[in-house]
């Protein structure tokens, strides 16, 4: 009779495949968790779903967007970034987001459908579709 205390939970095999799969995932994450290290060129400010504007992060620059109801929205660039300095709604939330300065963050101003959002030099001439839909 054999004692169960001294059987083998793992054989070599098994622990190498443990192994292999934990470094996957590792590997895995941390393509998709960390940004990408593009330098940040533009701010483009879409509003409704649309682009309407791609401004430069290099000049300083204070602009109001304004939507169909009259609502406004005023963002400062100024030294390599962007901060919601005024919203006309009642949260606020866009304006305490704070500055943005890295490719692929964004303030979000939902009640106006506002998003301003940081975008290196290759995305802008990017012609690639985001999503295929069948």
């Amino acid at each position: 009779m054999t004692d169960p205390s001294q059987e083998k939970w793992f054989s070599l095999p098994d622990l190498i495949l443990i192994l292999i799969l934990v470094l996957a995932g590792i590997l895995l994450s941390a393509w998709i968790f960390y940004p990408d290290n593009a330098e940040a060129a533009y701010v483009e400010v879409r509003q409704n779903g649309s682009a309407i504007l791609t401004l430069p992060l290099d000049k300083d620059i204070e602009k109001t967007i304004t939507d169909n109801d009259g609502r406004t929205n005023t963002f400062q660039i100024r030294e390599q970034s962007v901060v919601m300095v005024h919203a006309d709604c009642g949260d606020k939330t866009c304006v305490n987001t704070g500055k943005i300065s890295r490719t692929g963050e964004s303030i979000v101003c939902l009640p106006h459908r506002l998003v301003l959002e940081i975008i290196s030099e290759r995305s802008t001439n990017d012609d690639a579709p985001d999503a295929l839909v069948r």
